[in-house]
Parts: structure tokens; C-alpha cells; sequence
């Protein structure tokens, strides 16, 4: 599979617009690549009344994995509406966990190699 970190660029960046989108005014990123795969955390701050976004995210990042979808659209992510971008995010990675609690999100995301 071609353009490995090319791919994980477009996750970090969909996932930090979402952030922007629910109101995130700090947004921390840690990364980190090893033999097996990429480990990804983003952290933010959201308002409040953007909770319905925050269970969608849930959500959207929970479908299973399929790199035939992803072999061909990973490239399209950032063109269209939030939830298919998020929806491609969770194709693209192998595990995703969201904790949030009363204004903090925290998402962790595994993409394997």
C-alpha cells in the first residue's frame, strides 16, 4: 500500500477540522509510528451544545475497516460533508476510541501497517 504516512496526514487533518467544527480553541496531537502501525491522539475542548456531534463522531468512526474503499478514496477526504469524511477516517483505521466528558474529547486512533 502506497503513501502510508501520505494516509495518516489525511486522518490527523480530518480529524483536527472536526475539532474546529466543535469549537476546539486547544487541540493537542501526539503521534507516534512504530513496526506495527500508527498511534494517533488528538485531544480538544468542544462547546457544549456540539454534544450530538461528539456521539456522531463515536459513530462514524466505529465502521469497519476496508482498505478497498480507502485504496480509492483516501485521496478525496477533505472535499466533501463531515460525516462522509469521518466515516472514510473510521475505514482507514484499525481501532478508534473517543472519551469525552463535560468540554474535553479525547480520540485515539491504531492504524496498522
Amino acid at each position: 500500500m502506497k503513501h502510508k504516512r501520505k494516509r495518516v496526514m489525511k486522518i490527523i487533518d480530518e480529524i483536527t477540522n472536526f475539532l474546529f467544527f466543535v469549537g476546539a480553541k486547544k487541540i493537542s496531537i501526539d503521534y507516534e509510528e512504530n513496526d506495527e502501525g500508527f498511534l494517533i491522539t488528538l485531544e480538544g475542548n468542544y462547546k457544549k451544545e456540539k454534544i450530538k456531534e461528539i456521539y456522531n463522531l463515536v459513530k462514524y468512526l466505529n465502521y469497519e475497516k476496508e482498505e478497498e474503499m480507502e485504496e480509492y478514496y483516501w485521496e478525496l477526504s477533505g472535499n466533501y460533508d463531515m460525516d462522509t469524511e469521518l466515516t472514510l477516517v473510521g475505514m482507514m483505521t484499525d481501532d478508534a476510541k473517543v472519551y469525552y466528558d463535560n468540554d474535553k474529547v479525547t480520540i485515539f486512533l491504531v492504524r496498522y501497517k
